[in-house]
């Protein structure tokens, strides 16, 4: 259980995220630290998180109070998720989270997993993971979509940045193919985001007006 506002979507993505929330300051819960951390090894962060770094994610790995969840491209480290616990009272603690992207290909496919759109993307979807398994409810992909398209949306130069890296890795693939008499190496309009979650992203980022109903989120300490 947790201490809960009424906001709206837009101010979970903004807020309960990144300002003060679990990407900066924390985000305190209604358990123990023992508790907290049970938990938190027992999520699975592979159906939503893998599309987001391009790689699978690990079992967490605990060394103190923090666990981390690595996410493998090969052999490559394409992403590190980590939960930072805090005990503040018999049964209170406080989780701070974090995300670093690494390497899947060591081109444009690290470009493009670097942006801060791609960042948004694994960050709301390992937060949704993690607070519904600390909230003691079931995690719904569908809440995380509607925090990563608010944020998108409060920043459109994340949106801007992403179609840039987009368009210069097709056309880096388009010289590829006409330098070796594959085709016209003429592309169109018709690029799509070289990712599995490029549908789903796609989907998120379009007007929606239940991004604006009233949801919960923690109280800020």
């Amino acid at each position: 259980m947790k201490t809960l506002t009424a906001i709206t979507a837009s101010g979970l993505a903004v807020g309960g995220l990144y300002a003060g929330g679990a990407f900066d300051r924390g985000q305190v819960y209604d358990l123990s630290l023992p508790d907290a951390r049970m938990r938190l090894e027992a999520i699975d962060l592979s159906a939503d998180t893998s599309a987001a770094t391009g790689g699978s994610v690990s079992s967490p790995t605990e060394v103190g109070n923090t666990l981390t969840w690595n996410a493998l491209a090969g052999n490559r480290l394409a992403g590190s998720f980590t939960a930072t616990l805090r005990s503040e009272g018999p049964n209170r603690t406080r989780v701070f989270l974090s995300y670093r992207n690494g390497s899947i290909d060591g081109g444009f496919g690290d470009r493009l997993m670097s942006t801060k759109f791609m960042r948004s993307y694994a960050e709301t979807s390992f937060y949704e993971r993690v607070d519904a398994a600390l909230d003691g409810r079931t995690a719904d992909p569908g809440r995380a979509l509607q925090a990563f398209a608010a944020n998108a949306r409060a920043h459109p130069e994340q949106v801007q940045e992403i179609g840039q890296v987009t368009q210069q890795m097709f056309q880096g693939v388009a010289e590829q193919l006409k330098s070796s008499g594959v085709g016209n190496g003429d592309f169109g309009g018709s690029a799509r985001l070289p990712t599995s979650a490029g549908d789903s992203m796609a989907a998120a980022t379009r007007p929606n007006d239940a991004v604006t109903r009233p949801m919960t989120n923690l109280r800020r300490d």
